[in-house]
């Protein structure tokens, strides 16, 4: 290998700038690096522009992976029309990479949209395809020929595309990646036998109906012989009207004839609608499965579907199975029976999202709207406006089921999880399951029990089961991400005021998330009162009707609450992200700051006394503590207008005489020298009851004490879909295949 010059190193463009430092200063290779972390098109096309280095490291970056948006009608920004004084940003976008010499840059292109034709009914009627059509097929023809290095296209177009590209793309020796969608409309258009690509690996057809566009997939299927992952998405229509139309056996009856399965490593059916073929178990090659998913696109455990759904076995046909990954939307006894009939599963994921069942209070996906911040969850965190608020907010079906009848749901569950539990517990790595399924204290006790190598973990879990979850979490030692749903049929978040406020008679108690925590802060409390956290916290804690109030709490209440929670290192140190409802944040790095207790009777820090100017009360005459995070995650600690500090303590150390009779306080876990005066026994026994108090009363006994006093609390920061998009426990949560 030759050695790489030292000046590529070292060069630069710029020495020196009168108006201040710039870019061109860091060596060459530094830039092209940053260039290379810019993902967002419109700022790759500004550094296009800066100056010619930029634009020789950021040009084929931009043209790397093209995607041309077609729109029916004509857009408009800031009131101006796109594309004015030229035309569409779609057909200018093939403009560039027929006439430009960009095409050779291109890896991966995407059409997609609605492509307008006029008069296709009258074309239809005389049997010929619109001029507009074949004018746009011809343009894309033209731009696949000049993309020698294309590796993935995508046409995902309202038309449909013609014999013309499919002989562009068969020239492409690069090409693996293929997606094909078929327009929806009943209009009728040439058939065609799609032609073998030898190169192809993976190949996604969507919108697949017989009785529209019935193209011949066979011998494409037959002859590509490196295809491994391969995705078949029918039309909706067919299972709506209950019309078995699809004759499976027909895609591959070409292998079958030739008795050469195909060595597929994924396959994913969506919205399938057909008989099952015994010649049908023959077309795969079963040992070399490795990833399932079968999505339906319902969740009704209705009979709707059982004559044609019965005909598919429930046994393996094959005894070496070695499917790694398995993903369904709908669940049914003989899919829980699928499961427990072989072993080595290491990802399972239950779809949650149905085109019935929405379910915003678990879906952290930005809104259809293109102009919503990716932090924006498609609920409204504070006002809940558009939130539905019946009872069945996040899905149409319930829990309840008539007395003395078995409720399908839950008896599905349980069948699923032994099946889960007994034989693919050891080896699995990724599981999401349904919303549906909430599960107790003893189920998730067993899955943990079960599953100890889990990575990712998605369940569902209401308000009384949080303080289990979190004392058997911390369990899964290689657990870095884990995802809390909210129960199907959970009411919305409460809008408006609180039903009641947290001083009411016996509302504080009538909280099963707070219950457990009045036992332990009581318990080690000298004088049996309830240690608390922030008022704004458990004004919501102890009103929640469901986890999605907890959820709907502030960003910053809700990070200071799980802050102290998961700032255990030995615990929760390989913990990465966190997701409840509809948010999700991402878990950083670990600091120390002061102990914020709250007495039950002032609602105010122990060690700070409010004053007219602070937030937690009016009061003329005392000190001021306050406890702030710094910018570099430091808690300082500010003294304001007190001659004696440890007032505060004089207070407490009055009310909590040494002895107290009846209460047993564990050691204090921090150091202290040994003293022999009066105060120093004082002082010991204060930080003695501040110690115990703190351990049981910060969420739920999860707070770590440091060795200087402090608390060590973690840096938590809220996510959007840019971030979840990269963990499947969310990614796969959706009807995509």
């Amino acid at each position: 290998m030759a050695a790489v010059n030292r000046n590529m190193f070292d060069a630069s463009i710029v020495t020196e700038r009168p108006g201040g430092a710039s870019l061109m200063v860091l060596p060459l290779n530094l830039i092209a690096q940053i260039v290379t972390n810019v993902e967002d098109t419109g700022d790759l096309a500004r550094l296009c522009r800066t100056c010619r280095v930029l634009n020789y490291m950021a040009l084929p970056q931009l043209y790397r992976s093209l995607t041309l948006n077609s729109y029916d009608k004509i857009r408009y920004r800031d009131d101006q029309p796109e594309g004015i004084g030229s035309a569409s940003p779609f057909t200018m976008g093939l403009n560039a990479v027929i006439t430009r010499p960009f095409a050779t840059l291109v890896r991966s292109m995407t059409l997609r949209g609605d492509w307008k034709e006029h008069a296709l009914e009258e074309h239809a009627q005389v049997g010929r395809v619109p001029d507009a059509s074949m004018l746009l097929n011809i343009a894309v023809r033209a731009a696949v020929d000049r993309m020698t290095s294309l590796e993935s296209f995508s046409w995902e177009l309202n038309t449909k595309m013609l014999d013309t590209v499919y002989a562009g793309l068969i020239n492409l020796p690069r090409l693996h990646s293929l997606t094909i969608r078929f327009p929806s409309t009943r209009h009728p258009q040439p058939t065609h036998v799609l032609p073998p690509m030898p190169h192809l690996r993976a190949l996604k057809i969507t919108d697949i109906d017989p009785l529209c566009y019935p193209d011949d997939i066979s011998t494409l299927l037959w002859k590509s012989k490196k295809l491994r992952d391969l995705r078949l998405h029918w039309s909706p229509r067919m299972r709506i009207a209950q019309e078995p139309s699809v004759s499976v056996h027909d895609y591959f009856r070409k292998a079958i004839a030739a008795r050469q399965p195909l060595s597929l490593r994924k396959i994913s059916f969506q919205n399938m609608y057909a008989f099952h073929s015994e010649e049908f178990n023959i077309a795969f090659d079963p040992t070399t499965m490795e990833d399932v998913s079968f999505l339906s696109g319902t969740d009704s455990f209705g009979l709707t579907n059982t004559f044609v759904e019965n005909s598919w076995p429930v046994v393996p046909p094959h005894n070496k199975l070695k499917i790694k990954s398995f993903r369904v939307d709908a669940v049914s006894k003989r899919n829980a029976e699928f499961l427990g009939n072989f072993k080595g599963l290491e990802r399972i994921y239950f779809v949650n999202v149905t085109p019935e069942n929405p379910d915003y209070l678990n879906s952290p996906r930005p809104a259809s709207n293109p102009a919503t911040s990716a932090l924006t969850p498609p609920i409204s965190e504070h006002h809940n406006s558009h939130l539905p608020t019946s009872t069945a907010a996040n899905s149409p079906a319930t829990l309840q089921s008539p007395a003395g009848q078995p409720n399908p749901v839950l008896s599905g569950r349980d069948s699923y999880l032994s099946n889960i539990t007994m034989n693919h517990g050891a080896s699995l790595r990724h599981l999401l399951l349904s919303s549906k399924w909430p599960l107790s204290a003893a189920m998730v006790a067993r899955l943990v029990h079960s599953c100890p190598n889990l990575e990712q973990l998605a369940l569902a879990t209401d308000v009384s089961s949080m303080e289990s979850v979190g004392m058997l979490v911390p369990f899964l030692r290689k657990l870095v991400a884990i995802r809390l749903l909210i129960p199907a049929g959970s009411p919305a978040p409460q809008s408006g005021p609180p039903r009641a406020s947290h001083n009411s008679p016996g509302n504080y108690a009538e909280s099963p998330f707070m219950k457990a925590r009045q036992i332990h802060t009581k318990a080690f409390s000298p004088t049996g009162k309830v240690v608390r956290l922030a008022p704004e916290i458990e004004e919501v804690i102890s009103n929640a009707r469901s986890l999605a109030d907890i959820v709907d709490i502030d960003d910053d209440l809700l990070t200071s609450m799980m802050g102290y929670d998961l700032a255990d290192k030995q615990v929760f140190g390989s913990l990465k992200i966190m997701g409840i409802g509809w948010k999700a944040f991402e878990l950083r790095g670990y600091y120390k700051s002061p102990i914020p207790l709250y007495e039950e009777e002032t609602e105010t820090p122990i060690g700070q006394t409010p004053d007219e100017n602070s937030a937690s009360g009016n009061r003329e005459n005392g000190a001021i503590v306050t406890f702030a995070d710094t910018p570099d995650g430091q808690a300082s600690v500010s003294n304001s207008t007190s001659p004696d500090i440890n007032a505060d303590r004089a207070s407490i150390r009055s009310s909590h005489p040494p002895h107290t009779p009846g209460v047993n306080m564990p050691p204090s876990t921090l150091g202290k020298r040994s003293r022999n005066d009066e105060d120093g026994a004082s002082d010991r026994q204060y930080n003695d009851t501040r110690d115990s108090i703190v351990r049981m009363a910060m969420c739920d006994s999860n707070a770590v004490l440091a060795d200087d006093g402090q608390i060590w609390r973690r840096h938590m920061r809220r996510v959007g879909w840019d971030v979840l998009k990269n963990w499947e426990i969310w990614s796969l949560d959706t009807q995509d295949i």
